[in-house]
């Protein structure tokens, strides 16, 4: 097994359990959106020197490879949640306009942050 590949496929997933964290933690406090995106870089320049790397050099890592698999999911997941929630707060805030069907009835969404998945 190849120690400078099992080094960055465990740097990358401690880089991906910061960032799901920061997700997180970015919707209490703006302060953390700089972490964020350093993180995002960090894994970034991981990513690159793994990339130098051949498909058998990450031979006998599938659990590694399976977590990182997971973890950029749910951090896909989390950041996909969180982009829906803020549109949804600024639509429940500010209103959307009115729509006409073709008799003249108008139509407005009613929703609410409360009446929504979320």
């Amino acid at each position: 097994m190849n120690k400078d590949v099992q080094e960055l496929l465990d740097r990358l997933i401690n880089k991906l359990e910061e960032e799901k964290n920061f997700i997180i933690l970015s919707l209490k406090d703006a302060r953390y959106i700089e972490k964020l995106n350093q993180v995002v870089e960090e894994k970034r320049e991981i990513l690159s020197k793994l990339s130098g790397f051949e498909a058998k050099d990450f031979e006998g890592f599938k659990d590694k490879l399976n977590q990182i698999k997971t973890l950029s999911q749910i951090n896909l997941n989390l950041a996909a949640n969180n982009a829906q929630f803020i549109e949804e707060i600024f639509s429940s805030i500010f209103d959307e306009p009115k729509k006409y069907d073709q008799s003249g009835t108008v139509h407005q969404h009613q929703k609410g942050l409360f009446n929504k998945k979320i």
